[in-house]
């Protein structure tokens, strides 16, 4: 009985794809905003570049020597890295962790989960 339900725990959890889950540093890729804006939904980067302006709510202009991309970052990302957005003065540099989200016919974005200030 044990093992049956141990068996099937497994081929639950192979199915459910765990896909999107950020589980260790093995699965970031360190691109650029160019390459970022090339990789397909849900990919996770790390890119090191700087804010540039704020947009509205909780979104951002981030740009590298590549290129600039719209990234948001949440309240509780602000929180966590212990940086007040409202004091910054753009540009700022920051190094970003954050996946890919590229709905059908947008152009490609940044849902950032980690900042560090540079």
């Amino acid at each position: 009985m044990k093992k049956s339900l141990l068996i099937g725990l497994v081929v639950i959890f192979a199915l459910s794809g765990c896909d999107g889950l950020l589980n260790s540093e093995d699965d970031l890729r360190s691109v650029s905003v160019s390459g970022a804006k090339g990789l397909k939904d849900g990919v996770y980067v790390r890119i090191s570049g700087s804010i540039d302006s704020f947009l509205l709510g909780e979104w951002y202009i981030f740009s590298d020597a590549s290129g600039s991309i719209a990234v948001e970052i949440e309240d509780e990302v602000w929180v966590r890295a212990g940086v007040n957005p409202a004091g910054l003065e753009f540009p700022v540099r920051f190094e970003i962790t954050g996946e890919v989200d590229k709905d059908r016919g947008q152009d490609a974005v940044i849902e950032v989960e980690r900042i560090k200030k540079l």
